[in-house]
């Protein structure tokens, strides 16, 4: 596989780890912005890589 290929993917699986335990945390706090921009950020990035 592709160096730079395996990169993107180990980057995009602990991205969306972390996407994941930010969902699990703006069900609870839903009116926290800071969780919610955090969620968009982490996706845009995602987005961008690709």
């Amino acid at each position: 596989m592709d160096d730079l290929l395996r990169e993107f993917l180990t980057e995009t699986s602990e991205s969306l780890d972390t996407v994941d335990n930010q969902l699990v945390k703006f069900e609870q706090e839903p009116n926290n912005a800071k969780i919610l921009d955090n969620i968009f950020r982490l996706v845009h990035t995602i987005k961008g890589t690709c």
